[in-house]
C-alpha cells in the first residue's frame, strides 16, 4: 500500500506543467529607464532609449514572479548614454543583477505632414501630424506647434513624415505677377476703385508694387484678398 502511494505521488508530480519563465521585452524596460531619466534630468520632451543590444530580452526565472527592479542607473547628458543595473530574484532565492547600456536621446514633438505636398500647394489641418525629433536638432527654424500652419503653402516639395521648418512655408499666392487687380483707395467718407496690374506674386497681407493701368504710375498697395489690393489716400492723389 505504501509503495502504491509513492508511485502515485511521483506520477502526479511529473504530470504537472512546469511554470514558464517570464520574458520582458526591451520596449518595456526602455520605457521605465526613459521615465526615470526624465524624472532626474528635467528636459523638454521625452527620452528615446536604444540598447547596445537591440535584440535584448530579460528572462526572469519563476522565482522572480515576473518582477524586477532598476537597482542603479547612470546617465551622461553630454554623451547621451546610460548604464543600468536590473535586479531580480533567482531560483536560489538571492538577488541576481544584470547590466544594460545604450543611448538615451531627449525627444520633442514637431509638426509633420501625413502626405506629400507639392510646391505652392496649400496645407490643411487634416494634412498635419507630429513626429518625434531629437532635441539636439531643435533650432529657431524648427516648428514645434501646428498652430498657424494650416492655410499656408509649401515653398518647396515637402515629404510626408519629415519635420517642418519655418522656411518650408509661405503665404499662399492670391495675386500673381502680371494679374489685373482691383485697386481700392480708402478716402475719408468715400471709397474709390480703379484697375491695376500686380508687379509680383503676393500673398494676403503682403505689400507689392501695382501699376495703375489708367495713369501708368506705380504705387504700393497691400493685398487684401484674391485680385484685390488696398492703397492709401496719398497714393490716390499721386496717381491722379
Amino acid at each position: 500500500m505504501r509503495l502504491l502511494i509513492i508511485t502515485f505521488s511521483l506520477a502526479l508530480t511529473i504530470a504537472l506543467p512546469a511554470r514558464a519563465d517570464t520574458v520582458v521585452q526591451a520596449e518595456t524596460i526602455a520605457a521605465e529607464i526613459a521615465a526615470k531619466i526624465a524624472a532626474r534630468v528635467p528636459t523638454s520632451g521625452r527620452y528615446r532609449i536604444a540598447f547596445a543590444d537591440p535584440a535584448y530580452q530579460l528572462v526572469l526565472p519563476t522565482a522572480a514572479q515576473g518582477r524586477y527592479t532598476i537597482a542603479a542607473l547612470t546617465f551622461d547628458p553630454v554623451r547621451r548614454t546610460f548604464a543600468a543595473t536590473l535586479g531580480f530574484t533567482n531560483q536560489a532565492g538571492t538577488t541576481e543583477y544584470v547590466r544594460l547600456a545604450g543611448a538615451a536621446e531627449a525627444m520633442i514633438d514637431a509638426p509633420a505632414l501625413v502626405r506629400d505636398v507639392a510646391l505652392g500647394e496649400a496645407i490643411a489641418d487634416a494634412d498635419l501630424t507630429t513626429v518625434e525629433v531629437p532635441a539636439t536638432r531643435a533650432s529657431a527654424a524648427l516648428l514645434t506647434s501646428t498652430s498657424g500652419i494650416a492655410g499656408q503653402a509649401a515653398k518647396r516639395p515637402l515629404r510626408a513624415g519629415t519635420p517642418l521648418f519655418a522656411y518650408d512655408l509661405k503665404k499662399p499666392v492670391v495675386v500673381k505677377k502680371g494679374e489685373l487687380v482691383m485697386v481700392v483707395y480708402a478716402l475719408p467718407g468715400i471709397e474709390l476703385t480703379t484697375q491695376g496690374q500686380a508687379q509680383s506674386d503676393a500673398g494676403k497681407g503682403d505689400t507689392i508694387a501695382v501699376l495703375n493701368t489708367r495713369s501708368r504710375r506705380t504705387i504700393e498697395a497691400r493685398v487684401t484678398g484674391p485680385g484685390i489690393v488696398a492703397a492709401s489716400a496719398s497714393a490716390a492723389i499721386a496717381t491722379n
